[in-house]
C-alpha cells in the first residue's frame, strides 16, 4: 500500500498509543498537521505559540512519566527557533516527547530559502538544538523516515527520558511510500529498564548496616520511575527518614512520620539539619545541583557523610560528590534490589529510633516557625501564608491536583511551606528554570491527568512572559487554574541584588513618568480573553477563592497582591562567586 510519509509517521504514532499533538500552523508542517487532525484519531492542540506546545507537552509527560509519548508539530525558521527555550526546560528536566520539525523542501536546501538555517550548510537547525535535546535528526530519504521516527520515538522514553526532535522536509512529508505493515510500537519502543549490579547492592547494605545517622534522599528521577511506592516500602521496612530534592517533591509524601521534607537551603528546617548530620546519604535521582546543596557545601562529602548514589544517567555519579558506592539504575529497580538485599540482614526499624527522635525535635521547632510565618494577617499577602493555604485548599478539594511551580521567588517558599498531597508535582528547580513555562505546562497538565484540578503557581514575571497560553484554555475549554504572585517586581532577583551591591536595576514594574508602582490588570485580561478572574488583595480571601476556583472546573485567574520586600526563607545564602580568583569551595 502507498501512503505518503506524513500519513505513515501519523499512523505509525496512533499506533503507539499517542494521544495528543500539540503544534502550531506554518507552511513547513502542512502536511503533518493534516495528518493529525483528517487521518487519526490523535487529539491536535493549537497552541498560540510553538514555545507554548512544549510547555504542553512538558508538563503532559511530568503528570504521568510514562508512554505514550506527547508530540509537538513545529514548522521552519522561527516556528522551530521558538521552541529552543522550552525545549531546553524540557530537556534538563528530562521530560520525554516527540518534536517533528518542519523544514524546507530538499531540492531548496542550501539556496538560502525562505527560513532555511542556511549560511553554514543545507538547513542546520538541528546543529543548533542539538546541546538542548536528546537527540536531533534531519530526514534526507524518504524510505527511510517513519524508521528515523521509531527510533526518535523509543530514545525520547528510554534510559533517561527527554525531547528528541526528528526534522521532515516538505517534499519528504508529501513523498509516497510502500507501508504495508507499520512498526509495531511495543516491539521496537519498550526498553525494560536498567538494573543495580548485584556487587553493588551487597555493598550498598554492608554500608547501610554500619550506619548510624542514614537518610534517604529522592530526586526527580524517582518520580520518572514510578518508584514512590518502593521508596516508600523501603524506608518504612528499615525506618530510614526520607527527604525529596524540589525537584523530586511528591516522591514521598510530605506528610508521612517519616519525611523530612524538601532539603534544600529554603526547604524545612528539620530536613536541612539532617542532611547537615546524616552518616550515610542515599541519593536515588538525583544529581546534586547547586541550588539543592547550597553550592555543594550542605553535606559533608567527602568526610563524615557516606554517599550511596543511584541514578539511571552515569553521567550524574560522582560528578559532584564522590559516591562509595556509584549504581547506574532505575529508581525503581534499584530501590526495590537493595529492598530484598537487606531483608533478614538490614537493620531493625527501631534501630535508628534514636536519629529519628533528634529529627522530631528539630521538626517540632520547625513546625512552630512555620506555623508563626504562616499565620501572617498583613496585606500585601505573604508568599509563606499563600504557599500553605494553597497546600491546605489542595489537600481539601482534591489531593491527585495537578501542582505546578514555576521560577522566581518561589523557590525560596514552595519547597518548605507546601506540603504536596500527591505525585503529581512539578516544579523548576531541576536546571534551567525557564520562566512561564507553568502557562501552558498547566494546560498539559490537566490534559494528563483530566480528573483531577490542575494549579499553576507563578510570579507575575513569569506570567508576563508566556501568560496568553491562557487563551488556548479558554479555546479549548481546558480547566487550569493560575495563581499569579503580583509583587510588580522579580523578586528573587531583587534581593539577591540587593545583598550583592545596595542596589537594584531591570528589577521593578514602574511607569517611567511618575516612578509609580505599574501592573496590568490581570483580571481584566484574562476576561478579555473568556477566562474567568478574580483580584485577592485580603490575607483571608485567598484560600476560600482558591478552592473556589478548584472546583469551578473552569479556566480561572487569580491576581494576588504580593508583598514584594518579603524576605526571602532560607537557611543559608548561596555562596557565588564573585571572583575567579577565588578558590572553588569544592574542588577535585
Amino acid at each position: 500500500m502507498k501512503t505518503t510519509v506524513a500519513k505513515a509517521v501519523v499512523k505509525f504514532l496512533e499506533k503507539a498509543g499517542v494521544e495528543f499533538a500539540f503544534g502550531y500552523n506554518g507552511h513547513g508542517n502542512w502536511a503533518m498537521l493534516d495528518a493529525i487532525e483528517h487521518e487519526s484519531d490523535i487529539r491536535g492542540i493549537k497552541a498560540n505559540a510553538e514555545d507554548t506546545a512544549v510547555h504542553m507537552a512538558d508538563c503532559y509527560w511530568r503528570m504521568r512519566r510514562r508512554g505514550p509519548l506527547p508530540v509537538v508539530l513545529t514548522t521552519v525558521g522561527p516556528g522551530n527557533m521558538n521552541i529552543c527555550a522550552a525545549m531546553a526546560n524540557a530537556f534538563f528536566e528530562s521530560s520525554a516527547m516527540l518534536i517533528l520539525a518542519g523544514a524546507g523542501p530538499t531540492q531548496w536546501m542550501d539556496k538560502g530559502c525562505f527560513e532555511e538555517c542556511y549560511r553554514y550548510g543545507p538547513e542546520e537547525f538541528i546543529q543548533v538544538i542539538k546541546p538542548i535535546c536528546k537527540k536531533a535528526a534531519l530526514v534526507t530519504r524518504p524510505d527511510t523516515a517513519v524508521e528515523m521516527v521509531v527510533r526518535a520515538y523509543k530514545e525520547a522514553l528510554s534510559g533517561r527520558p527527554g525531547p528528541v526532535v526528528v526534522q521532515i522536509p516538505f517534499d519528504i512529508q508529501h513523498t509516497e511510500i510502500e507501508m504495508d505493515d507499520l512498526p509495531d510500537a511495543h516491539l521496537w519502543t519498550h526498553i525494560h529498564p536498567p538494573g543495580p549490579d548485584p556487587a553493588a547492592i551487597a555493598r550498598s547494605v554492608e554500608i547501610i548496616q554500619q550506619a548510624e545517622r542514614p537518610l534517604l534522599l529522592a530526586g526527580s528521577g524517582v518520580l520518572n520511575a514510578g518508584a514512590t511506592l518502593a521508596l516508600k516500602e523501603l524506608a518504612e521496612a528499615y525506618g530510614i527518614p526520607v527527604g525529596t530534592t524540589f525537584s523530586g517533591k511528591g516522591a514521598f509524601p510530605d506528610t508521612h512520620p517519616l519525611s523530612v521534607g524538601t532539603i534544600d537551603p529554603s526547604g524545612t528546617r528539620h530536613g536541612y539539619q539532617a542532611a547537615r548530620e546524616c552518616d550515610l546519604l542515599l541519593g536515588v535521582g538525583t544529581r546534586f545541583q547547586d541550588f539543592n546543596t547550597l553550592a555543594w557545601c550542605l553535606y559533608r562529602i567527602p568526610g563524615p557523610t557516606r554517599l550511596i548514589h543511584m541514578d539511571i544517567d552515569p553521567i550524574e555519579l560522582s560528578r559532584n560528590y564522590p559516591a562509595e558506592v556509584a549504581l547506574v539504575t532505575d529508581a525503581r529497580l534499584g530501590l526495590e534490589a537493595l529492598h530484598r538485599g537487606l531483608a533478614g540482614a538490614g537493620p531493625a526499624a527501631d534501630r535508628y529510633e534514636p536519629w529519628r527522635a533528634r529529627i522530631a525535635g528539630w521538626r517540632d521547632e520547625w513546625l512552630t516557625e512555620r506555623g508563626a510565618k504562616g499565620n501572617n494577617d498583613t496585606s500585601p499577602l505573604s508568599n509563606a501564608r499563600i504557599l500553605l493555604d494553597a497546600a491546605e485548599a489542595v489537600a481539601e478539594v482534591d489531593p491527585e491536583t495537578s501542582v505546578l511551580f514555576d521560577t522566581g521567588n518561589l523557590l525560596l517558599f514552595a519547597p518548605a511551606f507546601f506540603d504536596a498531597s500527591s505525585a503529581h508535582v512539578a516544579t523548576n528547580n531541576g536546571h534551567f528554570a525557564r520562566m512561564g513555562w507553568s502557562c501552558g505546562g498547566g494546560l498539559g497538565a490537566r490534559l494528563a491527568n483530566p480528573e483531577h484540578p490542575s494549579l499553576a503557581i507563578l510570579g507575575d514575571g513569569s506570567f508576563m512572559m508566556t501568560g496568553l497560553a491562557i487563551a488556548t484554555a479558554r479555546e479549548y475549554n481546558i480547566p487550569t487554574v493560575w495563581v499569579i504572585l503580583n509583587n510588580r517586581t522579580i523578586g528573587i532577583e531583587r534581593e539577591a541584588m540587593e545583598a550583592f551591591y545596595g542596589r537594584t536595576s531591570f528589577c521593578d514594574s514602574r511607569l517611567a513618568d511618575t516612578g509609580e508602582s505599574w501592573s496590568p490588570d490581570y483580571v481584566r485580561l484574562a476576561e478579555s480573553l473568556g477566562v474567568k478572574g478574580r483580584k485577592i488583595t485580603a490575607p483571608d480571601a485567598f484560600k476560600p477563592a482558591l478552592k473556589d476556583a478548584l472546583q469551578s472546573d473552569i479556566p480561572f485567574v487569580l491576581d494576588v497582591d504580593v508583598n514584594p520586600v518579603e524576605e526571602g526563607y532560607r537557611m543559608a545564602i548561596l555562596p557565588i562567586p564573585t571572583d575567579w580568583r577565588q578558590s572553588r569551595q569544592k574542588g577535585l
